[in-house]
């Protein structure tokens, strides 16, 4: 019985197959026939990979991928051409081959610096789908862009009526492959992006897009998971002319529409945002989040509007970080909040921000038709000024509405209210040291007694950047964790460890939330760099036998839960230095300075703004070692995302004080 029942199938595979027909692409190449079918060059139930590969390399101005009784299978990138427009008969599957796509940037399909393409389901739409499921075993590298439209420096691209599911990285991804050449005169429309690993759409950059009628749902596997996450990589990808039109994001694990452009600065150009009824629901952080710097060429001249647009039922605020009022103006026009920021009570719906790297004051905000609804008894808007420059906020108008247990008010805000309510802050400018004159001096301490010695938690978030200090020929011995942050899920930290000469070696990954130790032979003596791929999660070094550090300048390290005492190396002869504190939000945390002698230097408890150390005078002039405390806040609600900066010394932070990187200045 199990014979005929496989014969059977074998009959039905051999009967969906179909065979090339040459007189037909023999015509294609002759230039007679200007639209074909897909299946002229063979359908293959099991894999499709050669008769795709080859219909779309035919470039026939129209190429119709027929419905057939199964999905089309791919092993390969479908990599397309120019001048040509895809049609994908109703109910069409496109689908990713089972154990393929091994490669961390393998997509389904790619468009690659080309022009003048058209990607169109027919009827109720056509479906590109990859194998999110199996990305996520261990037969596969851990990546997160295996994406299923990959749209790289093209130009004039219609993406219309088709669904892109499971991918194991974006549904589409819009970035850049040619330094210059950006993705330009796209428009997205009619389609649905569900459940993909990362996001729904990433925007790396674009100029003139349209993306329209589409829902961006179910994002879930690798953070961010936003429905649609801008986030450029570099100083001048551009994001002008972009709207979204009747756009829905529903259900992503991650936020809704979520800006993440610090890397942006005024290279880009204007930042140019449109969203016109768009709406989130149900997205399980932040419906929308604009999050730009201010300051080092960073503050973009443009307009970012919100227009007519819903957000409701989110754990997270609203969130707006880094707007310099001199900079793009925000403006929200008939915007309605509803159940936003459930999960976080002492928040209010709106958050307004500065960040320690922010320079420039606040602002360029206008409200109007603005309507909150909230039953908990906070304010509907609520600023944290974190900025280490001038800091305050100004250039805010508008009013917003709050219903609230069935009744109504109206707050007005002004330019006036904004300067009153929320002045600058004045710190101590202390420049940052050229570490040009510097020299690494060989360390003061034993190498057995630096690696018996226990170390604080300098826990980093995202990537640990971990420095240290090695001389040719020395083993160098250390061991590192990867740690859970929150309900994260990862599977393996990446390592590398650079060399001064910028030479890069790949060592064992760490498991999560495991501990791995490591020996390591230095091949040259100087400053080598480890890195750990901690995604949204965190890492620790554990122990090490040579000294180390974390940097903590003007790229301060993004610092996470880890308590205890942390030591900075002070020269002798330094005439003024400072160290900066803070908090994330309500995340906060207690910092106290000892000098080189152990003497109390100041002490602040509950930061969560920023803070201020300043050290001048004999005590500074004298040197030596000195000692930072951290130590969980006594009223704030937690220690989690902290920061701290170091300026006028090397900017250097270290675990022990066996362990600290000894500078000494140049001679001139």
């Amino acid at each position: 019985m199990r014979c005929l029942i496989l014969i059977a199938i074998l009959l039905s595979m051999l009967a969906s197959a179909q065979q090339p027909q040459p007189e037909k692409i023999a015509a294609v190449q002759k230039g007679e026939l200007r639209e074909a079918r897909a299946s002229w060059w063979g359908f293959d139930p099991e894999d499709s990979t050669a008769a795709l590969t080859a219909a779309i390399a035919s470039r026939v101005p129209r190429l119709i991928v027929d419905r057939m009784p199964s999905p089309w299978i791919t092993g390969k990138t479908l990599n397309l051409v120019s001048n040509q427009e895809i049609v994908f008969e109703e109910g069409t599957e496109l689908l990713a081959k089972a154990g393929e796509f091994k490669g961390p940037g393998d997509v389904l399909v790619c468009l690659r610096d080309i022009e003048n393409v058209t990607l169109r389901g027919l009827g109720s739409g056509a479906t590109l789908r990859m194998r999110k499921a199996d990305y996520h075993t261990d037969a596969y590298q851990k990546a997160e862009w295996r994406h299923a439209l990959s749209i790289l420096s093209s130009r004039n691209i219609q993406v219309l009526n088709l669904k892109l599911a499971e991918s194991g990285g974006d549904g589409i991804y819009l970035g850049v492959c040619k330094k210059g050449s950006y993705p330009t005169d796209i428009v997205i429309k009619d389609c649905v992006c569900d459940g993909n690993n990362r996001q729904g759409i990433s925007v790396i950059a674009g100029i003139n897009v349209l993306v329209e009628n589409t829902k961006l749902i179910n994002t879930k596997g690798t953070p961010p998971e936003a429905g649609i996450d801008f986030e450029p990589n570099k100083a001048d990808e551009p994001i002008r002319n972009f709207v979204m039109r009747n756009c829905h994001s529903e259900n992503n694990a991650g936020g809704g529409y979520v800006h993440y452009l610090p890397n942006m600065k005024t290279p880009a150009g204007p930042l140019e945002i449109t969203f016109e009824k768009c709406f989130s629901r149900n997205d399980k952080h932040s419906a929308f989040v604009l999050h730009v710097a201010n300051g080092e060429g960073a503050t973009l001249p443009g307009k970012v509007v919100l227009r007519d647009c819903v957000f409701e039922n989110c754990e997270d605020p609203v969130r707006f970080t880094g707007l310099s009022s001199t900079g793009f103006m925000t403006e929200l026009d008939n915007v309605t909040l509803r159940n936003v920021a459930s999960g976080k009570e002492k928040q209010s719906p709106l958050t307004l921000n500065l960040e320690v790297r922010d320079q420039e004051t606040f602002g360029n905000m206008r409200f109007h038709n603005v309507t909150v609804y909230d039953d908990i008894d906070r304010p509907v808007l609520s600023f944290t000024n974190g900025g280490i420059g001038s800091g305050g906020m100004d250039a805010i108008e508008g009013s917003i509405t709050r219903i609230a247990n069935g009744k109504t008010s109206t707050t007005t805000y002004t330019s006036e209210w904004a300067r009153k309510t929320y002045p600058p802050r004045v710190f101590r400018k202390v420049p940052q040291v050229e570490m040009a004159n510097f020299a690494l001096r060989p360390p003061q301490s034993d190498a057995s007694a630096r690696a018996a010695a226990k170390l604080s938690e300098l826990i980093i978030r995202h990537q640990g950047n971990y420095l240290l200090s090695a001389t040719k020929g020395e083993e160098i011995t250390f061991s590192a964790s990867f740690l859970q942050l929150g309900r994260y899920e990862a599977k393996d930290a990446a390592v590398t460890l650079i060399a001064p000469s910028g030479k890069s070696t790949e060592l064992s990954p760490i498991p999560f939330k495991q501990t791995m130790s490591y020996r390591v032979v230095a091949e040259e003596t100087g400053l080598y760099k480890l890195e750990i791929a901690a995604g949204a999660n965190l890492s620790c070094l554990r122990s090490c036998n040579c000294p180390v550090a974390i940097e903590s300048g003007s790229s301060a390290a993004s610092l996470c839960t880890g308590t205890g005492d942390f030591y900075v190396n002070v020269p002798v002869g330094t005439e003024l230095f400072s160290l900066f504190f803070w908090g994330d939000g309500q995340e906060g945390l207690h910092a106290t300075v000892f000098s080189h002698d152990g003497a109390e230097l100041w002490q602040q408890d509950d930061i969560s703004g920023i803070r201020q150390f300043v050290c001048e005078g004999k005590v500074a002039r004298r040197g030596g070692v000195f000692r930072v405390r951290i130590e969980k806040p006594t009223t704030l609600p937690t220690i989690e995302d902290y920061g701290i900066r170091i300026t006028g010394i090397p900017p250097y932070l270290s675990p022990s004080p066996l362990h600290m990187l000894d500078y000494q200045p140049q001679s001139r």
